[in-house]
């Protein structure tokens, strides 16, 4: 009879391991201190690891010591509720490849009904995230001609300074007062016009890369650096922006892609600048764009408010839809990208509302845990 148990279970074991090993997602279980007790090949596969090698190890031990700990809190805390958890990771592979997966875990008891530990379900979601990286880099490139615009304006003015400090060279040479010193002297106003261009452009090319980690960031100096792209242009079309930080003595940091969320910003400035630049022209309007940054208890909001108009009602609630836009010339993608880095990639919420004849754009970030 004994023997006969021991059959039932060597064959249940092999046929769950038979099973375990189907599974197109890399599965794992963990005991209650955190040590692999189970896999499956794909796992395996994943951290190019024998099965053999990797029970009784750590998570340490395949994944960044940052996540670790993070998770090793949360399935503390799910042993503790028996509840479920679902989390988005990015893994390095040992062969330096980039993938992200999201970890459905859960808790498992055993068979006197104490919880014996973890085990977790990885989906590998890396070609949607970089389907979703195309969308955003092309939705990037659509703002690059509002910016290419800024930088002519923001070009301007140097290259007269440049062109007059030349034309000054040129006289005082033939005067024959060119003396050492002033050459140093004009060379140097020269070299601070054309460092000026190159912070320019240097601030563009930052603005293409995507941002590929998470990291804490200031939001204020995040935004100083989008308008030395593009205040210039926005001033010289005579529009008004006011800033409103909760500390004006302190930056404030937010958690997640600095890049792509300058082209959030970017975005919904652009559009307040070109619908105030309209009314300019149409009407003589007195354009104001007012950007606020606060901090609540588990969240830092950022709003930018134009007094172009309200949105009409009947279309407020698409404008983070794709391919909507009332541009004729609009693809409908900027709003729709902006929703996705925020509210996908950084967990955040961002929406749209009319208060009397202005526009708020409302950015939640929740704070790093």
């Amino acid at each position: 009879m004994k023997m006969e148990q021991n059959d039932e279970l060597i064959n249940r074991l092999n046929f769950e391991d038979v099973l375990l090993d189907t599974l197109p997602n890399p599965v794992y279980y963990k005991d209650v201190k955190g040590h692999f007790i189970r896999c499956n090949s794909c796992f395996s596969e994943l951290v190019k690891t024998p099965k053999k090698n990797i029970i009784g190890k750590l998570a340490y031990e395949f994944f960044p010591k940052e996540a670790a700990d993070k998770h090793r809190m949360i399935d503390k805390d799910i042993m503790k509720s028996f509840g479920t958890f679902l989390d988005e990771i990015t893994f390095l592979t040992p062969d330096g490849e980039i993938k992200y997966f999201t970890l459905n875990k859960a808790v498992y008891l055993n068979a006197d009904g104490k919880v014996g530990g973890i085990v977790c379900v990885m989906n590998d979601i890396t070609e949607r995230i970089r389907q979703k990286e195309l969308l955003i880099q092309q939705s990037k490139f659509a703002e690059m001609g509002e910016m290419i615009a800024s930088i002519a304006h923001q070009w301007n003015e140097p290259l007269v300074e440049i062109s007059a400090q030349i034309q000054k060279m040129q006289i005082l040479y033939s005067m024959d007062k060119m003396s050492k010193d002033k050459m140093s002297e004009i060379v140097n106003d020269s070299m601070i016009q054309v460092q000026y261009m190159s912070e320019t452009l240097s601030d563009f090319r930052n603005f293409l890369k995507p941002s590929t980690v998470k990291k804490e960031f200031g939001i204020k100096k995040a935004i100083k650096e989008i308008f030395e792209i593009v205040g210039r242009q926005i001033f010289y079309f005579n529009i008004k922006v006011k800033f409103e930080y909760e500390n004006n003595d302190n930056e404030i940091f937010i958690y997640g892609f600095e890049n792509e969320m300058k082209q959030v910003l970017l975005n919904i400035i652009n559009n307040a600048k070109n619908k105030l630049v309209k009314l300019d022209k149409e009407k003589g309007f007195d354009g104001l764009i007012t950007i606020k940054v606060f901090t609540q208890k588990k969240s830092t909001v950022i709003e930018i408010i134009d007094n172009g108009g309200a949105i009409k009602k009947k279309i407020i609630k698409q404008v983070f839809e794709p391919f909507f836009t009332t541009k004729s010339k609009g693809m409908g993608f900027g709003l729709y990208m902006a929703k996705v880095i925020v509210e996908d990639k950084m967990l955040g919420k961002i929406k749209v509302k009319n208060d009397d004849e202005n526009v708020i754009f409302s950015i939640k970030i929740p704070n790093k845990k």
